[in-house]
């Protein structure tokens, strides 16, 4: 299935089953926003332009639960800016790092001039995608420092996250963990009469 064709059918699930997850998500992204992730030290994939140009991620405020977690673990899809951001954070531990001596314990482990950021949970684990020559070119990486995760590979694309995801929505299929637990999707509705999706 093509990558905009699984985004298209994301978005009607959500739409019929949980429409305040939907309702999170933000209007494509303009070329400038998405130009000035990478600002010309690289070229982005072109799956996240493709995602970016469908929905710039989500309006949700990080800090608390709630809809527009619904990426496997709860994770929350960023916008461009957020993703600028995070990597421009990225690049300035990177450096603090060379010039500390500390670069083993921080390039390739919880930072890289090269890892973009696409999402992150209320309790602080990042995905990121690598834009490295080599084999995980394109890989959705995981940084959990709880779990002591530092950029192991989760998913081989953007696309393959995305179609997993959507086939764990469709029919509750379990998505395997990067410590190789199972969590299942389901629709919960909270207090405030939200719905959203919760992986457990």
């Amino acid at each position: 299935m093509q990558f905009q064709d699984v985004l298209n059918r994301l978005d009607r699930w959500l739409e019929v089953n949980s429409p305040d997850d939907l309702g999170t998500l933000n209007p494509p992204a303009t070329a400038s926003e998405i130009n000035a992730i990478a600002e010309n030290r690289f070229s982005l994939i072109p799956e996240i332009r493709t995602w970016l140009g469908h929905h710039n991620g989500v309006s949700t405020h990080l800090r608390h639960s709630g809809p527009g977690g619904f990426l496997p673990g709860g994770h929350y899809p960023v916008d461009a800016e957020r993703m600028t951001n995070g990597l421009r954070d990225m690049e300035q531990d990177v450096a603090w790092s060379l010039e500390d001596g500390n670069a083993d314990f921080v390039v390739g482990a919880t930072a890289h001039v090269m890892w973009v950021p696409i999402s992150s949970t209320h309790t602080g684990v990042e995905l990121v995608v690598d834009h490295r020559e080599g084999p995980t070119y394109g890989a959705v990486l995981e940084i959990d420092q709880d779990l002591e995760l530092w950029g192991v590979v989760r998913w081989k694309s953007l696309s393959e996250m995305f179609q997993e995801t959507l086939e764990a929505l469709e029919t509750g299929r379990p998505v395997v963990t990067a410590i190789g637990g199972e969590i299942r999707p389901e629709t919960v509705r909270a207090s405030d009469g939200t719905s959203s999706v919760v992986w457990r």
